[in-house]
């Protein structure tokens, strides 16, 4: 068998294990002239660049990937690395930031959708109507239509809204956090379910290529039985020792 070098190793193979650069994929192709500007392209490769271009496509492939990830799946997969928690507690976090404004806001919000501000808010305009309408009926301070109670309850209006709106902004970040962490927790366990369905399946595998090992030597050595019962007189050789399969 007539041996040739590589074109790019120079180690020297038989010709027929060479690859022909014309059948060699594209991508290979411009991997091999992106490490190797000055290569030719027309004698062909050894086994050995073949597989290590090979592996570098595939390692290529593996990074367009992996820039194609967002940055809260950037995230995870760098916890998983450090085999860090991705779950947390969210709204401690988020309070512990929060400003006395925002404090106070919400406090606000919190006692204006409730009932003992109505309560309290309906005692106090039955009360200003009844003082103005009987109480003071000869000198009221607003008398009917009361005109200065529809301007206080105006501006009160005009400065519960924002208020309340803010809280709801807050509150709808606060949404948005916990999302953003229940996507993170299910991606995450959807990777760990992932990496466990592997080792099980490299683990039956292992298992099966023991046992197929095991029945083989148990085969070997029930011929070697055969052929001793079979014919006495005849002394068949040993058979060979038996070595443990290499995973």
């Amino acid at each position: 068998m007539p041996k040739l070098s590589c074109s790019l190793c120079t180690d020297t193979v038989d010709a027929r294990t060479l690859a022909s650069p014309q059948k060699l994929e594209n991508r290979i192709l411009d991997l091999i002239r992106e490490d190797r500007p000055e290569w030719a392209a027309k004698r062909g490769i050894c086994p050995n660049c073949l597989e290590q271009y090979r592996a570098k496509k595939f390692v290529s492939y593996l990074e367009a990937e992996y820039r194609k990830l967002s940055d809260i799946e950037h995230a995870v997969v760098s916890k998983i690395t450090r085999r860090g928690r991705v779950s947390k507690v969210v709204h401690q976090d988020f309070e512990a930031s929060m400003t006395l404004g925002q404090q106070v806001a919400d406090r606000v919000a919190r006692f204006g959708g409730s009932w003992p501000f109505i309560g309290i808010f309906g005692a106090i305009l039955v009360g200003w109507m009844a003082i103005n309408a009987w109480v003071l009926a000869e000198r009221p301070f607003d008398p009917y239509p009361f005109i200065l109670l529809n301007l206080v309850l105006s501006t009160l209006a005009a400065l519960q809204a924002p208020v309340i709106m803010m809280s709801q902004n807050r509150q709808a970040q606060k949404d948005r956090l916990h999302a953003q962490q229940d996507y993170e927790v299910n991606l995450m366990a959807e990777i760990e379910i992932r990496d466990l369905h592997d080792k099980m399946d490299s683990l039956r595998f292992k298992q099966w290529h023991e046992l197929w090992h095991i029945q083989k030597r148990q085969i070997e050595l029930l011929e070697h039985l055969c052929a001793q019962t079979t014919d006495p007189s005849r002394r068949p050789p040993p058979p060979a020792p038996y070595v443990p399969p290499e995973i």
